[in-house]
């Protein structure tokens, strides 16, 4: 699934429940890396997923044109693209997290210990 990128450790992800299957840990469990910088980090992986969707979904489409080629039909074409608009961000949700957060490390480096601020608010 999705690395931590200062030291590659796996565990980024709480495990699925209730509150959601989604939810990213504050910090990495195995070096400390804060994940989110700053206020309004995740916008960012956001965009990663959108766009990192919309090939997937354009790859689908196209792939169903060509299948279903000379005389495609609606539904022969609709069907698997509307199953990737709906699986594909889902699925590409940890991936944006640790790439954006990735891209965020190489040009704002985080600052050496403490790498999470564990001060109370």
């Amino acid at each position: 699934m999705a690395a931590c990128p200062g030291c590659g450790g796996r565990g980024l992800f709480r495990r699925p429940s209730r509150r959601g299957w989604l939810r990213i840990r504050e910090a990495c469990p195995s070096c400390g890396l804060a994940f989110e910088r700053t206020h309004g980090h995740w916008i960012g992986a956001v965009a990663v997923n959108t766009v990192l969707s919309t090939v997937a979904i354009l790859i689908v489409l196209i792939v169903a044109f060509v299948v279903a080629w000379p005389d495609p039909e609606v539904l022969e074409v609709l069907m698997p693209t509307v199953a990737t608009s709906l699986m594909a961000p889902l699925t590409f949700a940890p991936i944006s997290r640790s790439l954006w957060t990735a891209m965020v490390v190489l040009v704002l480096p985080p600052e050496d210990p403490p790498l999470l601020d564990t001060r109370p608010i």
